[in-house]
């Protein structure tokens, strides 16, 4: 009883089931708020790692990690790594996270990145994403995929000048150079994801 409690994070009324280091990590479809397509993570099977961003449009800490995103999708890109975005915002409680909000986001960012759209919130629920910005590095196994790293992007939300430990970046050259993951979860600093 007391490892299934450890495995369960309750937020928002909810117990939330979340993957850890090593799980099997869950496929998932959800809608482009770009292009409208839908994207799956089985889509990406020939990458060697893809990260998962839960984001957001309107939380401080999100916008603080947007040009440092930005600058590890276009250094990783051409490495076999994907990048994926998620709001699993409500647009009803907060309009800049409507999928026009979203799609002129990822334009401005021009970067490529799909942005999806994760209204139900099935996808944040079922990985246990509490906060924006929240990373999930996952690693090709067995013809899916398993959690590699999962938390925060780095030490220092504030200011990227002063970041001392750059998890996320970490994470990617130990995944590529076949190495084992350096950190464990490091809990993610941002804004909670609100869940219905």
């Amino acid at each position: 009883m007391k490892k299934l409690l450890m495995m369960l994070l309750l937020m928002g009324g909810f117990m939330i089931q979340g993957y850890a280091q090593g799980s099997a990590a869950g496929d998932f479809s959800l809608p482009d708020a770009v292009s409208g397509k839908t994207v799956s993570l089985a889509d990406y099977k020939g990458q060697k790692a893809v990260v998962l961003v839960f984001t957001s449009n309107y939380c401080p800490y999100s916008r603080l990690y947007e040009e440092r995103l930005n600058q590890l999708v276009n250094q990783y890109k051409g490495r076999g790594v994907a990048f994926v975005f998620i709001n699993a915002n409500d647009p009803q409680q907060n309009k800049e996270e409507s999928d026009e909000s979203m799609k002129s986001k990822v334009e401005e960012w021009g970067t490529g990145v799909p942005f999806l759209s994760d209204r139900k919130q099935t996808v944040a629920k079922k990985y246990g994403a509490s906060k924006t910005p929240e990373v999930f590095v996952l690693a090709p196994r067995g013809g899916g995929f398993q959690v590699f790293y999962s938390g925060a992007i780095d030490d220092n939300p504030q200011v990227a000048q002063d970041v001392s430990q750059p998890y996320l970046k970490q994470a990617l050259d130990q995944l590529l150079a076949g190495k084992s993951a350096l950190h464990q979860q490091k809990r993610p600093v941002g804004c909670a994801i609100k869940l219905q």
